[in-house]
């Protein structure tokens, strides 16, 4: 949803390099984003660029005299977007520090200006991110942007092996040594450099408990409604999403249909699947058209992966997607149907801070054990440099750390305990900043994408929630039930009704499930290949055709055991080509 360029001359880097712009430009240009409004102050200029072929779908862009405001991604506050909401923040506050930021739905990443100061900043979450290069002196919303800038770039080992074992990066740092990720806590004075605390870890600890679940029910879901309420006022009826068997996108249905929505759906798989069948039974009952859509069909009907495929998919990917690039068209023609025609797709990320995220009992843990617990899915072996391996480790437990606010680097505030309600925002300061981040970032390149779940007031509230409340799901089921029963109504992927609640046996299946120890969770995946479930994996055949893997020695593919692992891989080397 449109793209951002900051051009500054502060720093190390102090004085503008007409040849960067230029090639910043360019890349743009090739990905269709042209005509941008520019912004200027002493010191720099930023351009920003609404979306291609969907004006409607942009974010936002605001100038009025020495004050400006511009955003990229997708926001509302008091059904307000776009330029509506701009002007509004430029009359009422006078810096970043000052507006209700918690109160804002969806994520961005903003530059505003009342003439003096020029601050960029992200919303509490950090669900729009943004990249700085070239010394410092040029940041944008667009990873792939940053890096055609670069020649030759330097890999970061960590942060290679960590995007390509867990799927995203987890930190500042990124695969590519001279490109570095903005801080979401921060915010940063583009004019002097300075940079301050906006969103602070202890601003998500709110003093608030809950006597029955009917109270929490209530609560949650009156301010679920009131957000959606605010969603229509900003963008209207015009909304997409896909529909599944699960709990979060039908919880979004529910919000929906209170305000007598009905939204394009779509589902995606082959005809046979749990989520087809079930989705398209509840479309059904409700009297609602769906898609149906089996990308694996798709790709099958489509040329296989060459080089000039991959480049594209680079390009549209924004270089690093968390499931790579090597795909043969499917998912790039999804993501522009999702969003066809301006309209606002919605997407069901997040809802996992209404159930039991990690599946652990309730108990406090140190961040060691939950780097044990969720962050060690991968053959140790994959990192063939043992030091490397105890150094990734390491750096995730002091990453989850650094985002709650706590002090890092030592086995002892590795080792300390976290209470249960740290553990729990760990899901979104740690997972949801970083891993979904990425993600929606990439999407809203293209148009309107919100995850509207994760918003901040109902994650500081659902942190607070008894956990047992939260495990089987009986929360979300009550939730939904509450806001639309028709919708909670027949079956799901969990084996239940939602209007009904969790059953006899899903409470079996997720009480065996917290039941396993850590150490057997840290130690996954060399069991399941011990029992013949979890063997290595060549690179498809096609994949290697068309980019043949380059000597590499910070990761060992004899060890690799997935074909996203792979996919990630190949798409790094892809990336560090110049000839591509």
């Amino acid at each position: 949803m449109s793209l951002l360029i900051a051009l500054v001359a502060n720093g190390p880097a102090a004085g503008l390099s007409p040849t960067i712009e230029a090639a910043a430009l360019a890349n743009a240009a090739s990905r269709g984003f042209i005509h941008p409004t520019r912004l200027e102050w002493p010191g720099g200029h930023a351009l920003w660029f609404a979306t291609p072929a969907s004006p409607r779908s942009s974010g936002g862009c605001l100038v009025e005299g020495r004050r400006f405001a511009a955003y990229t991604g997708t926001v509302h506050w008091k059904g307000l977007t776009g330029e509506a909401l701009l002007r509004r923040l430029l009359r009422e506050f006078s810096r970043p520090q000052d507006m209700p930021l918690r109160d804002f739905s969806g994520g961005f990443a903003m530059l505003f200006s009342q003439g003096d100061e020029v601050w960029l900043f992200s919303d509490a979450v950090g669900l729009q991110q943004f990249y700085a290069t070239c010394a410092g002196s040029v940041i944008s919303n667009s990873l792939y942007l940053c890096r055609s800038l670069l020649r030759r770039p330097q890999l970061n080992r960590l942060r290679a092996q960590e995007y390509v074992l867990l799927g995203s990066n987890h930190a500042t740092e990124t695969p590519l040594q001279e490109i570095r990720a903005h801080d979401a806590s921060q915010m940063v004075d583009l004019r002097s450099g300075a940079r301050s605390t906006l969103h602070a870890a202890a601003d998500w600890r709110v003093n608030r408990s809950f006597a029955t679940t009917a109270e929490a029910v209530e609560t949650l879901s009156s301010l679920i409604d009131t957000d959606f309420e605010g969603m229509l006022q900003a963008f209207g009826p015009q909304i997409g999403m896909a529909l599944s068997g699960g709990f979060d996108s039908r919880l979004l249905l529910a919000a929906l249909q209170r305000h007598g929505i009905a939204p394009d759906l779509y589902v995606y798989g082959a005809p046979d699947d749990d989520d087809v069948r079930i989705a398209a039974a509840k479309a059904s009952e409700l009297g609602m058209p769906i898609a149906c859509i089996d990308k694996r069909q798709i790709n099958s009907a489509r040329p296989p992966i060459d080089r000039p495929l991959i480049a594209g998919n680079l390009a549209f990917f924004d270089g690093l997607p968390v499931d790579g690039v090597f795909d043969r068209g499917a998912d790039q023609i999804t993501r522009q149907l999702q969003m066809t025609g301006g309209r606002l797709n919605l997407n069901g990320g997040g809802g996992e801070i209404l159930r039991n995220f990690f599946y652990l009992p309730d108990r406090a843990y140190s961040a060691t054990e939950l780097v044990g617990a969720f962050y060690s899915n991968w053959m140790p072996r994959a990192v063939p440099d043992s030091d490397e391996r105890r150094e990734l480790h390491e750096a995730t437990a002091d990453g989850i750390l650094g985002e709650l606010g706590f002090e890092s680097g030592t086995l002892r505030t590795r080792a300390r305990k976290l209470p249960r309600v740290d553990v729990e925002l760990v899901y979104t300061l740690f997972r949801l900043r970083w891993w979904m981040a990425r993600n929606n970032t990439i999407a809203t390149l293209h148009g309107a994408f919100m995850t509207p779940l994760a918003h901040p007031r109902l994650i500081e509230l659902a942190a607070q929630v008894p956990l047992a409340w939260k495990t089987d799901g009986d929360l979300e089921a009550a939730v939904i039930t509450r806001l639309a029963p028709a919708v909670a109504r027949g079956p799901s992927n969990y084996g239940f009704d939602f209007s009904r609640g969790p059953g006899a046996a899903h409470r079996r299946y997720m009480n065996a499930t917290l039941v396993r120890p850590i150490m057997i969770r840290r130690a996954s995946a060399r069991l399941r290949r011990l029992l013949g479930r979890n063997p290595s994996i060549p690179s498809p055949a096609e994949w290697q055709r068309a980019f043949p893997l380059p000597a590499v020695d910070w990761i060992d593919v004899r060890y690799l055991t997935d074909s996203g692992q792979w996919n990630r891989l190949l798409t790094l080397c892809a990336l560090l080509d110049d000839g591509l």
